[in-house]
């Protein structure tokens, strides 16, 4: 997508590498969304790579009841509450996850099309 809104291919490089580490800041990976600040979580709920992050680790330990044995953990609690309740990862949700992974798909599709379309930075 950002190949379309662009003149060439290093100002695209430039763009994408800006956008990836937003991405991979708000993804929930490095940061959990409890501890993203109030004022900032509202990207996190933009973030694509947020929501298939979300959905891969439902959909493959959402229903994992293997006790946790760690440090800092307390009670040996079982994957699955510790999803729920570390990151607070609801195994119901999966359905809306798809959902909105479709959607991204579709916009961002979407807005390549339409930039190629539209937008002209052929000089003379």
């Amino acid at each position: 997508m950002t190949v379309s809104i662009t003149p060439n291919l290093q100002v695209a490089a430039i763009f994408s590498g800006a956008f990836y580490s937003l991405f991979d800041l708000f993804s929930s990976f490095f940061i959990p969304r409890p501890r993203i600040p109030k004022w900032w979580v509202w990207y996190y709920w933009i973030c694509p790579v947020a929501w298939t992050v979300y959905g891969l680790i439902v959909s493959q330990n959402g229903d994992i009841e293997d006790t946790i044995k760690a440090p800092g953990i307390p009670l040996d609690p079982t994957v699955k509450w510790y999803l729920e309740h570390h990151y607070r990862f609801d195994t119901n949700f999966i359905g809306s996850v798809a959902g909105v992974l479709v959607v991204f798909t579709l916009l961002f599709a979407f807005m390549y099309a339409y930039c190629i379309r539209t937008f002209n930075f052929q000089t003379r």
